[in-house]
């Protein structure tokens, strides 16, 4: 069976560390797929639930919308995910055992990120910690301190 690791990506020098981590635990392990995944936050306000049934044209048009700002979005992020790549190939992982997603954030990014490897069954997720201090832990929260207390089933590592 082979391994499958999830590694959310944010731009901080957390994630590139979880890249880092990956490419040298996991990259001449045979059979280990990696996919790196990005949460599209800030889901602009056309896209909401309006309280009113569309008709065709009106949904059409909203999709429209929806997949410009996706595509936008996705374009600022492709370069980390190249260097998250190269990193790994690298490492000695093959490109074809590496897979990119991007996701528009529907709940909050640590449940999101829970999702995606719940869905599609990866076995663990490997990320960096964004370094918040203690205070703005409890005041703000963290997403690898809420994914690593709401983890069920799935191994969490995160890279100091």
């Amino acid at each position: 069976m082979a391994a499958k690791l999830l590694i959310p990506l944010d731009g901080s020098e957390g994630s590139k560390r979880a890249v880092e981590y990956v490419a040298q635990t996991f990259g001449q392990t045979p059979g280990v797929e990696v996919k790196l995944l990005h949460i599209l936050a800030g889901t602009p306000p056309a896209f909401w639930d309006d309280g009113h049934i569309l008709d065709d044209q009106e949904r059409q048009a909203r999709q429209n919308l929806i997949d410009d700002w996706q595509n936008e979005k996705e374009k600022k992020w492709q370069a980390l995910f190249a260097q998250a790549r190269d990193r790994l190939v690298q490492g000695g992982m093959t490109p074809e055992a590496i897979s990119t997603k991007f996701m528009p954030k529907y709940f909050e990014v640590a449940e999101d990120i829970l999702r995606e490897a719940d869905t599609e069954g990866y076995s663990t997720i490997v990320m960096g910690r964004r370094g918040l201090t203690g205070a703005q832990k409890v005041l703000l929260g963290s997403v690898s301190s809420k994914v690593v207390h709401r983890a069920k089933g799935i191994a969490v590592i995160i890279v100091d």
